[in-house]
């Protein structure tokens, strides 16, 4: 068989070893598409193991600095599915989430916190994306701070699929991210620094390993932080999704006006499917739910006293201390402490009866002392449920600072009684606004006590 000149020249370009020297072009190499779509209406199922470990730093009652170990170990899981946000970039963000499991065990200097689980009536929530972070919204109802806690985890698959590129890109090409994005993914209320990359490191198999390298500071609930980020995300070409994340999280916080100081790393492994049933987020009427505007109520947080007594509170508002004779609340707006409340139950008074406005003048003066300047008269507050509410404000310094406290004493008509003190820089009443008026609204005497 004869062979011409020139196929015996291709055969022998093909059997020659390829020439270093002239590599296959980048653009020529096979570009992959990474990308979830918005209007991906798919439900997927989730599932977390969290590992904390590291050390939590608090001040003792001389305010000096107090170091605790700290170890958390989280197990989560849930089924998702996208729904419309209200906004752009983190605001367009929102699913609706069915938790089946939601627990954590908390070790704090050595002791331990009995598992926590997420009671089933708030399991059906919705996660909405925020700039800093994501916001969740029990649709059967406020959910304590504890219980907010429990389906907090690192690393949200709300906000992973923004990681991605969006187009089509070759294995070692790098991108970032827009900043919101990695601002949101560590939880940051306001980011000074900000640094991100991701990268396409290989295909195998139709899956894309993708590395993801990143660190940032600024502040969040008026602390400063910096966090750094490594890991690895897979994402699947077939289903165009993500499937699984492997992540470590460091931070080092400092100690805050409503959060302890924090020196951790966290490891966070997830995996994520296409789920074969929907289960209840196959329902019309939960998805038109979730993606309607939320009650008011449920963006509130709940907080249930050993006092047989529960309010529902902001979200700016932050338990900061609790023990069996008082709760100690902070307002945060925009990081800066503007206010702080003390609840506290009083002795009771017969039933129909309460404490006097005359009395209740000489505690405040007798507690007041020398800072006291000004003293309002004690004046009734109308309320719409019975209760007896009691309102003064009064006026002093504490060490040469103009200082304003706002006293509220509420008894119901079985005689139980609470008082709350509302204090504050006299030049910050303006930014407590009604917020001291919301929560003695929001008081609710229960029959029974509450566990804390």
């Amino acid at each position: 068989m004869r062979i011409s000149s020139l196929a015996l020249f291709g055969l022998l370009l093909v059997a020659l070893p390829a020439d270093p020297s002239n590599p296959v072009r980048a653009e020529d190499a096979p570009k992959y598409l990474l990308d979830e779509p918005l209007d991906d209406l798919r439900v997927f199922g989730v599932g977390f193991r969290v590992d904390v470990n590291g050390k939590l730093s608090t001040l003792d009652a001389e305010n000096q600095p107090q170091s605790l170990d700290l170890a958390v170990a989280a197990s989560i899981s849930y089924r998702e599915r996208r729904v419309v946000g209200p906004g752009r970039d983190a605001e367009a963000l929102r699913t609706v989430r069915d938790y089946e499991v939601s627990n954590s065990e908390i070790s704090v200097g050595g002791t331990k916190t009995p598992g926590l689980k997420l009671p089933d009536a708030l399991k059906l929530t919705v996660a909405q994306g925020r700039s800093f972070g994501v916001e969740i919204y029990s649709l059967g109802g406020p959910m304590t701070a504890s219980e907010m806690d429990l389906v907090r985890v690192p690393c949200d698959s709300l906000l992973l699929p923004r990681l991605l590129p969006g187009r089509e890109v070759a294995e070692g090409e790098t991108w970032h991210p827009e900043s919101w994005v990695f601002q949101a993914l560590t939880s940051l209320d306001a980011a000074t620094t900000s640094q991100c990359t991701c990268k396409l490191d290989k295909v195998t198999d139709g899956v894309a390993k993708i590395s993801v390298e990143g660190e940032i500071e600024g502040a969040v609930e008026g602390a400063t932080s910096k966090v750094t980020l490594k890991g690895t995300l897979d994402y699947r070409l077939d289903q165009r999704s993500i499937v699984a994340w492997d992540f470590t999280q460091s931070e080092n916080r400092s100690i805050g006006v409503v959060s302890p100081g924090l020196e951790v790393s966290a490891r966070i492994r997830a995996l994520r499917g296409v789920a074969k049933a929907p289960g209840r987020l196959g329902d019309s009427k939960v998805v038109d739910q979730a993606t309607a505007e939320l009650p008011q109520a449920s963006s509130l947080v709940r907080f249930d006293s050993p006092w047989n007594l529960t309010i529902l509170h902001a979200r700016d508002w932050h338990l900061f201390h609790q023990n069996d004779k008082v709760a100690i609340f902070r307002l945060l707006d925009q990081g800066t402490f503007v206010a702080q409340c003390n609840l506290a139950p009083i002795p009771s008074a017969p039933p129909g009866g309460h404490t006097s406005e005359k009395e209740f003048e000489a505690d405040i003066r007798r507690s007041l002392g020398d800072k006291l300047k000004t003293l309002e008269t004690p004046a009734r507050v109308e309320t719409r449920d019975g209760r007896y509410v009691c309102r003064a404000v009064a006026t002093g310094a504490v060490e040469g600072r103009p200082i304003t406290w706002i006293y509220y004493f509420c008894a119901d008509p079985s005689g139980r009684q609470v008082s709350l003190l509302f204090s504050c820089d006299t030049a910050l009443v303006e930014r407590l606004g009604t917020h001291d008026r919301e929560l003695v609204d929001s008081l609710k005497f229960t029959p029974s006590a509450v566990r804390p």
